[in-house]
């Protein structure tokens, strides 16, 4: 999707590394900035970013090859899929001069732009978009909120501090990885899940999944009603808890953690 107005000359986006290193983003020409809230207030490279408005993005989604890619700082992400081909989203645009910019989707990213060479940034995104897509999630104290994506596709998350909740999702793969936040997982289909968790830890319900890898560092992972082909959990002192919950092959490298089995659970 592209607009019809003058091209942009400031492009301002979240790359994942420098976003869990301290809410980082990239300017067009891929010179590091920093993204900063200061008691409700946003900075970009130390410009404040005073003005707020929400900015409506409708459009046929035609990256089938490749994944929408959505980055807020510290604001959630909150996306339902639905069937067709159809994107609605709101996004929250924050700008250091009023009345400035937008936002588009540019090879599958959301972008802001700025036609007055002020700083501009993305900080919050919710909406419906296609349910067959692939997505990649990125965000460093905004919680991220995924529900009802189908059709054997990949979902990515990268989070700092802020949650993460997928649910109702039917895909080939499944990929968070979070510093300190939690992660709920609930009625989930997914061939390939991997968990990078740090100190947050991983709560799934009513799942069935091919392949599961969990890696933690203090979290642990909790699994209820759900049942699981090949399971690999690394954890330096988490612990995992299968309540009634089928294995058919589990592997474990646990420090001070350990399996504990309960209910109709089964281990082999």
């Amino acid at each position: 999707m592209s607009r019809s107005l003058i091209q942009p000359r400031i492009l301002w986006s979240i790359s994942a590394a420098l976003l869990l290193a301290g809410c980082g983003g990239l300017t067009r020409n891929m010179q590091p900035v920093d993204v900063s809230d200061q008691n409700g207030r946003l900075f970009v490279g130390g410009l404040s970013l005073d003005h707020h408005r929400e900015v409506s993005l409708f459009g046929e989604w035609e990256g089938e090859q490749v994944p929408m890619v959505l980055m807020s700082p510290t604001a959630a992400v909150d996306l339902v899929g639905c069937p067709g081909t159809t994107f609605e989203l709101v996004v929250d645009l924050y700008t250091e001069i009023e009345g400035d910019g937008g936002v588009e989707l540019t090879d599958g990213v959301l972008t802001a732009w700025s036609e007055k060479d002020g700083a501009v940034l993305i900080n919050g995104i919710r909406g419906r978009v296609p349910e067959g897509l692939s997505l990649d999630v990125r965000s460093a104290t905004g919680d991220v909120w995924l529900a009802s994506f189908m059709n054997g596709q990949n979902l990515r998350v990268e989070a700092g501090t802020g949650a993460v909740a997928v649910s109702g999702c039917d895909v080939n793969q499944i990929a968070v990885d979070t510093a300190t936040g939690e992660v709920r997982m609930s009625d989930c289909t997914a061939e390939t899940v991997s968990m990078d968790l740090g100190v947050g830890s991983l709560a799934a319900s009513n799942c069935v999944l091919a392949d599961f890898r969990g890696d933690s560092g203090t979290g642990n992972f909790y699994f209820h009603g759900s049942r699981l082909g090949r399971a690999s959990f690394v954890s330096a002192v988490g612990d995992v808890h299968l309540t009634d919950t089928m294995v058919s092959d589990l592997d474990s490298a646990l420090g001070t953690g350990s399996v504990e089995v309960t209910a109709t659970a089964r281990k082999r």
